[in-house]
């Protein structure tokens, strides 16, 4: 084993340099996972399936909410679209240049208010619970502030 700080060779077995005493430790291997992506798609897919509800988990699911909310407003400008197309050609033109941007915009900024009305509550929920959990004054006063 050779020392990382001055190069000196070593016993194998040597826990300090003969050389300059310097701690002689292994270098640490990381190990990655063979497909990290698919083990954070199982870590998502255990946490929506976590009925337990001891841990908080908003940020994947206000991601995974916001992009279905995100395509579900443009499904529906596409239906707005073919709608008015089919009920007349100034009625579709109508809803290709004013109407679907509005109703894309609009349902994007609902559903953009809503979830992060979603994420501040769990966010509070989550502060209240390390409160709770936080010890009381090691002391033995009684502090009345």
């Amino acid at each position: 084993m050779f020392c990382t700080n001055c190069g000196t060779s070593n016993q194998e077995d040597a826990k300090l340099c003969i050389q300059c005493g310097e701690l002689l430790a292994e270098p640490e291997i990381k190990t990655k996972p063979f497909n990290e992506r698919m083990l954070k798609k199982a870590n998502f897919l255990q946490a929506i399936f976590d009925f337990s509800f001891n841990k908080f988990v908003t940020s994947k699911i206000t991601k995974f909410l916001y992009a279905l909310s995100i395509l579900g407003a443009a499904l529906l400008a596409f239906l707005c679209i073919a709608v008015g197309f089919s009920v007349s050609k100034v009625l579709g033109i109508f809803m290709l240049v004013i109407g679907t941007p509005l109703i894309f915009l609009l349902t994007a900024i609902y559903s953009r208010v809503l979830l992060q009305m979603f994420v501040l509550v769990s966010r509070i929920a989550s502060d209240m619970a390390k409160i709770v959990k936080r010890p009381d004054s090691k002391d033995g006063i009684q502090w009345n502030i």
